[in-house]
């Protein structure tokens, strides 16, 4: 099947391939509302990564299938837009004014934005084997037969360097490796060649040998093919390694943002520099514990008044942390930082 929209051309370009402002997905359940993503705004640039840190139910996967439109109910996105670069329009198109059923958005997805999911084995489906899967999507997108397809699917898994990809391709996914099936899931995300690949902890379950190969197949996919990838995932190392802008997430909301250097040189959020603390580094002498953050993310059900992280930090003002919610805002040029701190220009650096 033909794409919908042609490729825009080059001098038409927007420097970034999607565009996410004030996005708000709420989980409305028996409880109560759930405000999985509050008020996030991200950028993704054309052929760059972004990295999306933080701990687990912080909101990074939420936002990730948003942009896919793949939330289900009890979940919605109440607010916000998400502005998509890649077709033909100059101005790009909201994804959350598509209905998250349309063939629209079915085209879109697959072809022009890809997603790896976060657990391989329970993300393919066992009773079909992985050429099937992998040929599912070329068949849906690309004008070809059963047979091209079939070809199309070795050569993927070849790409993503699958020893034996033509005996692969006729396995089972309980059959493989957990490396092997994350291959397979880069392949399958890769086979259109998408413009933006959704990268969901695509390496947390990997030893640490499969892990290192896995993103290093990755920037290699990503040079070759020319694409954007938003990476989410909790691991600073893996962050260090693969992301180029960094947007540190806490309860559903942006807490600091900024590229990886300046993230690394001069974390500023409490919450960031507590991450940073509690890694151990070779040849670092201690005597004492590994640092580690104080309590729990509390639950999306009972979040906090004022700054989410004030129970949990150790740079807490009473009277101010407790009773209204910091606003994201500049600190040094390309360096965002939502906390007290920093507000009314203090600690600002101009540099």
């Amino acid at each position: 099947m033909p794409p919908i929209l042609s490729r825009i051309s080059v001098t038409d370009m927007h420097p970034n391939l999607l565009e996410i402002t004030d996005l708000r997905t709420h989980f409305f359940t028996e409880q109560g509302v759930v405000p999985a993503v509050d008020g996030v705004s991200l950028q993704v640039k054309r052929g760059g990564t972004l990295g999306v840190l933080g701990e687990s139910g912080c909101g990074k996967s939420v936002t990730g299938f948003s942009i896919l439109r793949l939330v289900r109910p009890p979940g919605e996105i109440v607010g916000g837009a998400i502005r998509y670069y890649g077709r033909e329009t100059v101005n790009g198109e909201d994804l959350t004014a598509l209905d998250a059923r349309s063939e629209e958005l079915r085209q879109l997805r697959g072809a022009e934005i890809a997603m790896i999911f976060q657990e391989p084995m329970t993300s393919l489906d066992p009773l079909f084997t992985v050429g099937n899967q992998i040929m599912e999507a070329i068949l849906y997108h690309q004008d070809v037969s059963k047979a091209e397809a079939g070809k199309i699917a070795v050569e993927m898994l070849d790409k993503v360097r699958m020893p034996q990809p033509a005996d692969v391709i006729k396995q089972y996914p309980h059959q493989l490796s957990g490396g092997m099936r994350q291959r397979v899931m880069i392949a399958m995300a890769l086979s259109c060649e998408p413009q933006l690949l959704i990268a969901d902890e695509p390496t947390t379950a990997l030893d640490v040998t499969t892990e290192a190969q896995i993103l290093e197949l990755m920037r290699e996919l990503q040079d070759e093919l020319g694409m954007a990838i938003m990476f989410i995932t909790h691991d600073l190392g893996v962050i260090a390694e693969m992301a180029e802008e960094v947007a540190v997430m806490y309860l559903g909301k942006v807490v600091e943002q900024s590229d990886i250097q300046s993230l690394f040189a001069d974390p500023q959020h409490p919450y960031t520099r507590a991450l940073m603390q509690s890694i151990p580094k070779i040849g670092q002498k201690t005597d004492g514990r590994l640092e580690a953050i104080r309590g729990m993310v509390p639950s999306p059900r009972s979040i906090p008044t004022g700054c989410p992280f004030h129970p949990r930090c150790a740079s807490f003002i009473a009277d101010v942390c407790n009773v209204r919610a910091p606003r994201l805002q500049e600190t040094k040029r390309g360096h965002s930082v939502s906390c007290f701190l920093y507000e009314d220009g203090g600690g600002v650096n101009e540099a």
